[in-house]
């Protein structure tokens, strides 16, 4: 028997006293889940779930500045600089410093990007259609109610 084979065989049967109960223990297992289902898909494209929402914000806006798009995703500063750089790399995003503030960076997204975002748009797509399939029977305006919410949490 191997250690993972053992390892998934315990886990069966451990007993986890109060965490099945506790919001917070479902919704990490519920975002994990999902994010491992569409982190497959986006392998594809060797893209990330944050390279397709900046991607998205992108395309929805002329420009946007690096700062503003990474309140608008919930990344950190130092969490896009990479992010756009990978972008930049592939031809995807394009940076511009502007002549008021040259510390300012403002972000556009390019033809190529738009291109790519037809193709992680059907990924996505799919994905979603997962996760309707898996929530069958669920209210869902209710839901994203409830998830918004929860978001302003933070």
């Amino acid at each position: 028997m191997t250690f993972s084979t053992l390892a998934h065989d315990m886990a069966k049967t451990i007993q986890q006293s109060s965490l099945p109960k506790l919001i917070g223990f479902k919704l990490r297992r519920a975002h994990s889940a999902a994010l491992r289902d569409i982190d497959a898909s986006l392998a594809e494209l060797q893209l990330t779930t944050a390279m397709h929402g900046a991607l998205e914000v992108l395309d929805a806006n002329e420009f946007v500045a690096q700062g503003a798009l990474g309140q608008v995703l919930g990344l950190s500063r130092s969490a896009m600089v990479p992010i756009i750089e990978k972008l930049q790399q592939r031809g995807l995003v394009a940076r511009e410093r502007t002549s008021e503030d040259r510390r300012t960076v403002l972000l556009r997204i390019t033809p190529a990007g738009r291109r790519q975002l037809v193709e992680l748009r059907r990924l996505v797509a799919a994905h979603e259609a997962r996760l309707h399939k898996a929530l069958e029977g669920v209210d869902l305006d209710g839901f994203m109610k409830a998830l918004d919410r929860l978001i302003r949490l933070g």
